[in-house]
């Protein structure tokens, strides 16, 4: 293992964000309008969508769902590319969701036009947790507060009625609850949060699931065809797994872990403890793509998702010790 120093954590979308910090990111920042405007080269979808300015309320869950994965990763991209400008480079990554893909990216093992393709294309465009039930019902999501070292009976009796268990994202930051994904469709998601205790289950306003669902068999069968034509590299910056404690380092595997991910669940302590061993200090959160101060990690995070966070990440990083260019971890961004 090497001495990372700092990690890059590129999670999905969990929970509402506050757009404003995003869109005073693009306002202020060419870097980041540079790539909001090559993913709209590359998907025909602008920068106000993508920011949430002009929403179309009368979009359909898919086209709701397509425009959810495209502004994350997005967002997600430029903020990397805003931190590597200050020199913040990653010396390991890794991701869930959404983020899986963009970390994959980001570590140089797919070229950032293929992943962005990839997430607009027909292999996303229902997402993988798209209800059965009616052609335009996606699938939602869910975090479930569990108290920690049990599961009480409207948890275990909803894993058997409609509900999947989507990933263990750990326990909160006071250490009482352990916090669960969920995912399955609006409707039976809204039932158990009436059956659970108040506040227990919360449904995330995103509305759409994009990976980690047992729901998604089509999908994956959708991403086994597409797969195989994606032109995987070997990370150049270490890069690690979501679903157990492991790092990629073969083209190989990365494809392996976009198949597996769009219907296994993710463990996000298995994921920060590989990033753990590699000797990680800090984390650096890349968007609204966790939940902030609600989950507690092996090491300091901080979350970026707006321009008075940068100062807040070098504040972070020279308290720590991390180095800002790790030697060998740089990744060309400009494409």
């Amino acid at each position: 293992m090497t001495d990372a120093g700092l990690a890059f954590l590129c999670g999905t979308d969990l929970d509402a964000c506050d757009p404003s910090g995003l869109a005073a990111f693009y306002d202020s920042s060419p870097v980041l309008r540079h790539r909001y405007r090559k993913v709209a080269d590359w998907t025909g979808v602008d920068a106000g969508r993508l920011l949430g300015r002009g929403r179309d309320r009368a979009a359909g869950a898919r086209e709701r769902a397509l425009i959810g994965r495209l502004a994350l990763a997005t967002a997600m991209l430029g903020i990397h590319d805003v931190l590597a400008v200050h020199k913040i480079r990653p010396g390991v990554l890794g991701g869930l969701g959404i983020g899986t893909m963009v970390a994959s990216a980001l570590a140089g093992a797919l070229p950032r036009e293929a992943l962005i393709r990839t997430l607009a294309g027909e292999a996303a465009t229902e997402g993988p947790d798209r209800a059965t039930e009616g052609p335009d019902r996606a699938g939602a999501l869910a975090l479930a507060f569990l108290p920690a070292g049990e599961d009480p009976e409207w948890y275990r009796g909803a894993v058997h009625g409609g509900v999947r268990f989507g990933g263990a994202l750990g326990v909160d930051t006071s250490g009482t609850y352990r916090v669960v994904l969920l995912t399955g469709d609006g409707e039976t998601l809204a039932r158990l949060a009436a059956e659970a205790p108040e506040g227990a289950v919360r449904i995330s306003e995103s509305n759409h699931v994009t990976v980690h669902s047992p729901l998604g068999a089509e999908a994956h069968a959708r991403m086994r065809r597409v797969v195989p034509g994606l032109p995987f590299t070997a990370p150049a910056v270490p890069l690690c797994s979501a679903l157990e404690a492991k790092t990629l380092r073969t083209a190989d595997e990365v494809g392996e872990l976009f198949l597996r991910s769009v219907v296994q669940p993710a463990e996000l302590d298995a994921l920060t403890a590989e990033m753990q061993a590699h000797g990680t200090r800090l984390g650096l959160v890349l968007g609204p793509s966790l939940p902030r101060n609600l989950l507690r990690f092996p090491f300091p995070v901080v979350q970026v998702e707006s321009p008075a966070d940068i100062a807040q990440a070098i504040s972070a990083i020279l308290e720590f010790g991390v180095e800002l260019s790790p030697a060998g971890h740089s990744v060309p961004h400009w494409v």
